[in-house]
């Protein structure tokens, strides 16, 4: 019987059990019965049973997300929910427990139906970036827009040309004659409130450039290593060459890797520098300068699937650099086009936010303690993200593209 298969999926979800295919189970089973009164009760008894204090809500957020569900004790109406879709509403419950980019995304990927589960409206909003703002700093100091790079300029440096790539991205393109030459260095800057940037090295390997990030490297490697500079965020696939390896230095802390796909994440406003390896094999190095470790600590070999967080400003007592199995799908989903949220402060969420927006955040009283869960493609407007977060007691203020946090309740 559907309600019977409901209330133990129900059961299973409140107590993360409940796998992807019960899940997507759950949603379809709710999408079939609609708006009936046995499923009223289904859901009011689970939401009691999550609302005792010995079985608190795990995040803030989603506590707000199943309220949605119930008005005063009650499923919304038949007609709200044909408004809203059923499945979308189905998911609120859901995200509980983390599942995934693509739920959320469902939910609240259109901000009509933030508004018709009740949100604040915002008069003024902030897009988000519809262009590509980067720019290329040549070595002589000349600055050229990525996008118009090889638009009635000469970008022909020693033996190696800039040019545009059949996908539209630019790369640098080795002459035939591979002579030695002197070191000649550009930098990519892509700004705050810029869409990803992506370039290709001379030696073949592909670097993405989140905003509010810069590369610097030499036109065309030459010597012993391949050695590039970074600030911000960038994700790599590093072309396979044994006899030269690829560093990435950034602040005080040196990946070195052969051939392999991962993320760096070094913004000078977060509190850790984090290397994220998805395929291959890296070596991250704390470097002179941020009071390394004896006994070899400040040095990690990381494997597919691992993360280390570099802490700069930790005591000698305890390792500065951390190595914890890898979330991907989340320190990637930048690439993919979409936030990703998971167990994440409200500062965490906004330095996020401020680079891709291009805003200013300021907090007025004392910062709220929530968490958030969940993701939504970076397409949105920066309303239509506020919106979601207002789901918990975070409130705010938006004037032009300064954004004043609340204090909370």
């Amino acid at each position: 019987m559907p309600n019977n298969r409901i209330g133990t999926l129900l059961d299973k979800l409140m107590n993360d059990a409940c796998t992807p295919e019960e899940k997507e189970e759950l949603f379809s089973l709710v999408e079939q019965i609609g708006d009936q009164p046995e499923l009223q009760e289904l859901l009011e008894a689970a939401w009691d049973r999550y609302e005792r204090p010995t079985h608190p809500v795990p995040d803030a957020t989603a506590k707000a997300m199943l309220a949605k569900i119930l008005q005063d004790g009650k499923v919304v109406s038949m007609q709200k929910a044909q408004k809203v879709g059923w499945r979308r509403l189905a998911v609120a419950a859901a995200v509980i427990m983390p599942i995934g980019l693509g739920t959320w995304s469902l939910f609240f990927n259109r901000h009509t139906e933030s508004r018709e589960l009740g949100q604040t409206v915002f008069h003024n909003d902030v897009k988000a970036p519809e262009t590509n703002r980067a720019i290329i700093t040549l070595a002589n100091g000349e600055k050229i827009l990525l996008d118009s790079a090889i638009n009635g300029h000469s970008l022909q440096q020693g033996q190696v040309k800039l040019i545009r790539q059949a996908d539209g991205t630019l790369g640098y393109q080795q002459g035939k004659e591979k002579a030695e030459q002197e070191m000649i260095w550009n930098t990519l800057t892509n700004p705050r409130g810029s869409q990803v940037a992506s370039v290709t090295l001379t030696d073949g390997t592909r670097v993405w450039l989140n905003a509010g990030s810069s590369l610097t490297y030499p036109v065309a490697f030459t010597g012993g290593e391949r050695k590039v500079t970074m600030t911000g965020e960038g994700y790599f696939e590093v072309a396979h060459n044994a006899a030269m390896p690829f560093k990435v230095a950034t602040n005080n802390t040196e990946v070195t890797v052969l051939g392999t796909r991962f993320n760096v994440m070094a913004y000078n406003d977060e509190p850790a520098r984090k290397v994220t390896l998805v395929e291959g094999s890296v070596r991250v190095k704390q470097e002179a300068g941020a009071q390394p470790l004896a006994r070899n600590e400040n040095i990690v070999v990381l494997k597919p699937g691992q993360e280390a967080s570099v802490f700069s400003s930790q005591s000698l007592q305890s390792p500065q650099i951390q190595v914890q199995t890898a979330d991907i799908e989340q320190a990637i989903a930048w690439k993919e086009g979409l936030f990703n949220f998971k167990s994440s402060d409200i500062t965490q969420v906004l330095r996020d936010a401020a680079r891709w927006y291009d805003i200013e955040i300021v907090y007025e009283g004392k910062r709220p303690d929530d968490t958030f869960t969940g993701g939504i493609h970076r397409t949105a407007t920066l309303s239509e993200l506020l919106t979601i977060l207002q789901m918990s007691r975070v409130k705010f203020r938006l004037e032009g593209r300064k954004l004043t946090v609340l204090s909370g309740r």
